[in-house]
């Protein structure tokens, strides 16, 4: 792949810049938005030097998987903003399910994707408010396991080509998928709002109604995962009968 615009098929609202390295897409990204780049403004690199994570972890980049941003202008408030998580999800879910019907993803809280149990992809959200405290712009990034995955991550991982997606179906298959289908997703939400989001959400959510635990600095709680709020917060019935709304941490499956 040369460094410049792609050939994707995709909406018009949508442009791509592809890198063959940068540090990090979200880096990259930002600084777009900082000369006043529009909505819809992609950057894809084969490769990330310095890519991050939730949390400020480290997200290792081989070459071979997909690693993009996208800066979104939404007019909407920073916490509405921050529900675009799920939307990512969401539609990554359905651009895997598009590519191969017989990959059957879960949705891990807050916004990982899950084939066979296993963490396919990660979303890492950053978010700039203008001088009124209003959001400014959004920068959503993506990394999906598609050939390499790491044996050491904190949570088990895996990947698209081994879960059984065809060699035949690259990065730029995976990116074209999403993008129309994230297309879709984030108009509906940006019409209708969390609710039909959540909804579709918790259709595919992993571990519902089941005991979960949740890491958060300083402590692990355990409890039934009940549902997500109006908000996105995880609702955890905690074992010694009281209720908690995590809206940050990570999840593990008892079983």
């Amino acid at each position: 792949m040369k460094e410049g615009t792609s050939s994707l098929v995709i909406p018009s609202s949508f442009a791509v810049i592809c890198k063959e390295e940068v540090g990090s897409t979200n880096d990259e990204v930002r600084l777009l938005a900082e000369q006043g780049a529009q909505d819809g403004t992609i950057v894809w690199a084969l490769r990330q030097s310095a890519g991050r994570g939730r949390q400020g972890r480290t997200w290792v980049s081989p070459v071979g998987n997909l690693y993009f941003s996208t800066l979104l202008r939404p007019e909407k408030s920073i916490a509405e903003a921050a529900n675009l998580s799920f939307v990512a999800s969401l539609a990554l879910s359905d651009a895997i399910r598009q590519l191969d019907r017989k990959l059957v993803s879960g949705l891990k809280w807050p916004n990982d994707v899950l084939l066979s149990g296993k963490k396919v992809s990660g979303v890492l959200l950053e978010s700039k408010a203008d001088r009124s405290g209003n959001l400014d712009y959004l920068i959503m990034g993506v990394g999906v396991n598609l050939v390499h995955y790491p044996d050491d991550a904190r949570y088990p991982a895996t990947s698209l080509r081994e879960q059984g997606l065809s060699d035949d179906i690259g990065a730029d298959k995976l990116l074209e998928s999403f993008i129309n289908s994230f297309d879709a997703r984030y108009k509906l939400w940006k019409k209708e709002g969390f609710d039909s989001v959540r909804s579709a959400w918790l259709d595919q959510a992993h571990g519902l109604g089941e005991k979960i635990y949740v890491r958060l600095p300083g402590e692990t709680l355990s409890g039934r995962f009940v549902t997500i709020d109006k908000d996105g917060a995880l609702d955890l019935d905690l074992e010694n009968g009281k209720q908690r709304l995590v809206t940050a941490g990570d999840v593990f499956f008892a079983s």
